[in-house]
């Protein structure tokens, strides 16, 4: 947070409003994750007055929260189609955006989040005064700015595609709740109510005409989502239908919801269209095919909010993609199986809460690694309708095995032993606070753990040192078991890289520490003496030296490039105007940086040490330290 900020006049348990805006650009999966962060919030400042900003095809979800104040539509097909169609010119367009905006910018805002993390809304976040800022926004003189740390590691880690293990909600929610304490205080004590609930949202269908509109009211529905957010994200239709007999033939008592939008009609009918097939060459219900028909109820292309909301709702599973479906069923508390193929992360936007379920590829996608949704994603092959049965059937009936059951011998007694090489599961929990706090996918397969989530473990307690101030213990999360040879080969290229890191940083440290000094002593930073005006023009080179010698290491390891990364950003954001403030905040981003790394490296130390006979491994558990200052030979610069 910006030191230069005005801080809010008012407590939390006070009468006094927190006028606060929220701009979210985005589509609708952001906005539900938002509201998730908003709630918790919510609770814990209750004068807390949340005005929301949304594109208008995205703004249902928020007009559905009781307790937002206000919802602020941005007619984009009215501003911006004219102009992509060429019937007005951008000048035109802009004058109309700020006719458009005037009232907003009228109003006395305390805090302002740009939640869009988009380059385009951080010049609407720049026009609109407010005493806090937080996400993206524009300087003065119109340079892009993350205006705090999380916004910065967004830019730079989550945008940068680096693998770590914070959901987006978290951040979101560590965000604006570390800002609120900073500026307004320490939140209620009695704010910890769930903040996930089926009344979650205000909705106009009653309970009996959804009940109406679902029929049997026995039964026990599942809501399966056919569309996803990107073709390359979506399962296969014949998969689906695939999966929809397994449910139904299995589990008499359940039925099925079918949800889509408009855009899925296709689907659908490739869905029935196999189906049917399915139905007439299966021998078991042939004889009776309405069992199975009649256990579907279709709501494709019924695009209502209301009624989707209300239909997952009553839905004790939602089984979807990558799709805002999987967000809405964690607001609604409903359970979720995600089907995680194509290029998704879902330890950022997976399903958020406990006892949800995630299933995905076990083998490297070509397609995902090239991001490409035109690609051949061998991921959508890995994951076949019976291994999502099995997952699915495994879960369903926690209540019955405790899970003292391994998911291993559920895939022998179904006979698809031979599957479990080709995919992984996880179940998220919410740890506790202690432990780090927030979501977490906890595997359920006994497998190593691939470099990848090794990494993203890390760079996840990472980010807790620099944003939250405290940090679990290192390592807790692996285990021995865990651990593959490639991982440790991985770690033993990376051990001494890091220690050559940490000295890069200390000595950029010293180096901007001295730089400050010499150019506080300046008597003006326009008039010096030949001999100052080498010294700082050496120390400046050879700051330059090291901020290459980082992007070098990145280069080597790819694993090293979240640091990389993180500085060019750090770097971006100095703001001091004379040579003695940049040179001591150089000097802070460095420290940043290096605490950064030292936490990096007491990882691949302790994770080395797990694996070594158990005689040697005590004398190697406990070793975080701070790097010692290194010196210009020993780095040869």
């Amino acid at each position: 947070m910006k030191a230069s900020q005005q801080s809010i006049e008012t407590q939390p348990n006070s009468k006094k409003s927190i006028r606060c805006l929220v701009i979210q650009m985005a589509r609708l999966g952001d906005t539900l994750q938002s509201l998730m962060a908003l709630r918790a919030a919510k609770q814990l400042y209750p004068n807390l007055e949340i005005h929301f900003l949304a594109r208008e095809n995205f703004a249902s979800a928020a007009n559905r929260v009781p307790w937002i104040e206000n919802v602020i539509t941005l007619p984009t097909d009215a501003l911006l189609g004219p102009v992509f169609s060429g019937i007005k010119t951008e000048a035109q367009s802009l004058v109309e955006l700020a006719q458009w905006l005037r009232p907003i910018a009228d109003q006395p805002w305390d805090l302002i989040m740009n939640w869009s993390f988009s380059d385009a809304s951080s010049f609407l976040t720049g026009l609109l005064p407010a005493r806090i800022k937080l996400g993206y926004t524009r300087r003065p003189d119109g340079s892009f700015a993350g205006a705090d740390g999380w916004s910065q590691y967004v830019q730079a880690i989550i945008q940068g595609n680096i693998p770590q293990n914070i959901h987006l909600t978290d951040v979101l929610t560590t965000q604006l709740l570390t800002a609120l304490q900073i500026h307004v205080g320490d939140p209620m004590p009695e704010g910890n109510a769930p903040v996930t609930s089926k009344t979650f949202f205000s909705l106009t269908l009653t309970e009996r005409e959804v009940a109406q509109l679902a029929g049997d009211s026995k039964r026990k529905w599942v809501s399966i989502q056919l569309g996803a957010g990107r073709p390359d994200k979506t399962w296969d239709p014949k998969n689906w239908a695939r999966f929809a007999l397994s449910l139904l033939k299995g589990n008499q008592d359940c039925g099925i919801f079918l949800l889509g939008g408009k855009e899925d009609l296709e689907r659908e009918q490739k869905f029935k269209e196999e189906l049917n097939r399915l139905v007439e060459s299966d021998s078991e219900v042939s004889s009776n095919p309405n069992r199975i028909r009649n256990g579907i109820i279709s709501f494709v292309g019924e695009t209502s909010f209301d009624l989707w909301a209300s239909l997952v709702s009553r839905s004790q599973w939602l089984i979807a993609g990558d799709t805002a479906a999987i967000h809405l069923a964690s607001l609604l508390g409903t359970r979720v199986l995600n089907l995680s193929v194509g290029p998704v992360r879902f330890t950022e936007t997976g399903p958020y809460g406990n006892g949800h379920y995630i299933v995905s590829s076990g083998s490297n996608c070509e397609g995902c690694l090239n991001h490409g949704a035109n690609e051949n994603h061998s991921c959508q092959t890995d994951l076949t309708p019976e291994v999502a049965y099995a997952v699915w059937s495994y879960a369903a009936y926690e209540w019955s095995h405790r899970r003292q059951t391994s998911l291993e011998s559920h895939f022998l007694q179904l006979g698809l032993q031979a599957r479990v090489d080709s995919v992984l599961v996880y179940r998220s929990k919410i740890r506790p606070v202690q432990e780090g706090g927030g979501v977490v996918y906890e595997s359920i397969l006994q497998k190593s753990i691939r470099v990848t989530d090794w990494s993203a473990m890390v760079m996840g307690h990472v980010a807790r040192s620099w944003y939250c101030g405290w940090v679990p213990s290192i390592g807790q999360e692996v285990s021995r078991e865990m651990i593959s040879p490639s991982l440790v080969k991985h770690l033993r290229e990376l051990e001494e890289s890091t220690e050559v890191l940490s000295k890069v940083c200390s000595q950029a440290i010293l180096i901007g520490n001295t730089l400050g000094h010499r150019g506080a002593t300046l008597k003006t930073p326009h008039l010096m003496s030949v001999h100052e005006r080498e010294e700082l023009q050496d120390l400046g080179k050879k700051l330059l030296e090291l901020q290459g010698l980082v992007d070098r290491l990145a280069q080597t390891h790819s694993a090293l490039g979240a640091f990389s990364k993180m500085l060019a950003v750090q770097m971006h954001h100095l703001k001091g105007t004379h040579l003695g403030d940049m040179g001591k905040e150089t000097a802070v981003c460095y420290k940043v940086l290096r605490d950064g790394v030292s936490i990096y490296s007491a990882w691949v130390k302790h994770t080395l040490a797990l694996v070594r006979p158990v005689a040697l491994r005590s004398s190697h558990l406990n070793l975080v330290e701070t790097p010692s200052i290194s010196t210009e030979k020993e780095l040869n610069l």
